[in-house]
Parts: structure tokens; C-alpha cells; sequence
């Protein structure tokens, strides 16, 4: 059995290492100027997502209480953390449940 053990915990930092490498190698890609540097994604504002759903911002608030949309709590206060992508899921989301 510690001979199993042994083995698992080699090959999990087996794949540790080659993770490492992988990484290793974007970095020195983009140090050379041969790779694109990882981009952050733009989380957007409540005005932001507001314009971009058409709706107002007070509503875009409450779904964020309800849960309808990714958000932070800060107190007794709402802050949406909508990344751009996570936009497009939650609008279809929308779709999908306005063709019922």
C-alpha cells in the first residue's frame, strides 16, 4: 500500500511539473515577444451591464439580490462581478427562459 501511495504522489507531481513547464514556456514566449500576454477580463459596472441588458441599473441590483446575477457582498451593499463572458451566458440564460 505506501508503495501505491508513493507512486500516486509521483505522478501527481509529474503532472505538477509538466503544468509548470507549460506555464514557463508562455512566459518566455511573451518575454520575448513572440506570445500574447494573458488578458484580464473587464468586469463590468452595474451601469455597464445596465446599458448592455437595457434595463436600469436599480434592477440590475436586484438581481443581483436574487441571485439572477454574479455578484459580491460588501456589506449590506451589491456589487455585480459580471466578467464580459459571463454577460453572454446570463442573456442566455434569458433567452432560454422567455422561449418556454
Amino acid at each position: 500500500m505506501m508503495t501505491q501511495e508513493l507512486e500516486q504522489r509521483i505522478e501527481n507531481m509529474e503532472a505538477d511539473i509538466r503544468e509548470m513547464k507549460a506555464m514557463l514556456s508562455e512566459l518566455v514566449e511573451v518575454a520575448r515577444g513572440t506570445g500574447q500576454p494573458p488578458q484580464e477580463e473587464h468586469i463590468m459596472s452595474a451601469r455597464e451591464v445596465a446599458d448592455f441588458l437595457r434595463i436600469d441599473v436599480s434592477l440590475v441590483y436586484s438581481k443581483c439580490s436574487r441571485g439572477e446575477l454574479p455578484y459580491s457582498k460588501l456589506g449590506k451593499h451589491y456589487i455585480p462581478q459580471i466578467r464580459h463572458p459571463a454577460m453572454h451566458e446570463a442573456i442566455r440564460q434569458r433567452e432560454r427562459h422567455f422561449r418556454r
